[in-house]
């Protein structure tokens, strides 16, 4: 399949003062979580100390989010929208298939070195039952959302294009790729080479299609 032709989009139009400042109060939040989430479960962290380690009032906070429920949401959205940005731009020039698999692998395995904090937090999260945090299937939602995202990436389409079939291949390299950065996280195992990693989820993905 080719590569759909770029689509003419609206430049985006510039922020505004206060909006440019309530985007940084959220960022500078998101990222004190991801520090404090990193050595600590997700449960022990407090709001308190989320807005103390980000300089804010606990009144700026509830302005921003509910609750933690509603901040951990925000933030593991965050995380995928930008784990999904890069890959992104690390397919641009992609156009085969296996291209852009060895390249959703790549920056995968890429994460371990270059984001240990959003690992360990996408880690903890997914550890999370669908009705545990926030509303009821709203992370089941978010994780399918993703995995949709994901198989339009690879599969080189639009979202309305992608089938079961290419979510199948979506899941098979999200769990295979997590699975290993799973392993150098919690165990603290040398990461492996960016090829063996390659060749350990494409075997996943060959063993989904024989199957």
């Amino acid at each position: 399949m080719t590569d759909p032709e770029p689509q003419g989009e609206e430049p985006p139009q510039p922020l505004g003062r206060r909006a440019r400042k309530a985007l940084a109060t959220r960022n500078s939040m998101f990222a004190v979580g991801l520090a404090a989430f990193e050595n600590r479960p997700i449960g022990v962290v407090s709001v308190l100390d989320i807005t103390e380690a980000a300089d804010v009032a606990k009144g700026v906070f509830y302005l921003h989010f509910r609750g933690k429920d509603e901040y951990l949401i925000a933030l593991w959205e965050f995380v995928q929208r930008t784990f999904l940005d890069t890959i992104r731009q690390r397919l641009g020039a992609c156009r085969s298939r296996r291209a852009r698999i060895v390249g959703v692998v790549g920056h995968y395995h890429a994460m371990i070195s270059e984001s240990p904090r959003e690992c360990r937090f996408w880690l903890r999260m997914s550890s999370y039952f669908g009705d545990e945090i926030g509303q009821p299937g709203q992370l089941n939602r978010l994780r399918q959302e993703y995995l949709q995202q994901l198989a339009a990436l690879i599969g080189g389409m639009t979202m309305e294009e992608v089938d079961t079939r290419e979510i199948q291949v979506a899941t098979v390299v999200d769990g295979a790729c997590w699975g290993l950065i799973s392993q150098a996280v919690q165990l603290g195992l040398a990461a492996l080479d960016e090829g063996t990693f390659v060749r350990t989820v494409t075997g996943a993905i060959r063993s989904l299609v024989r199957s």
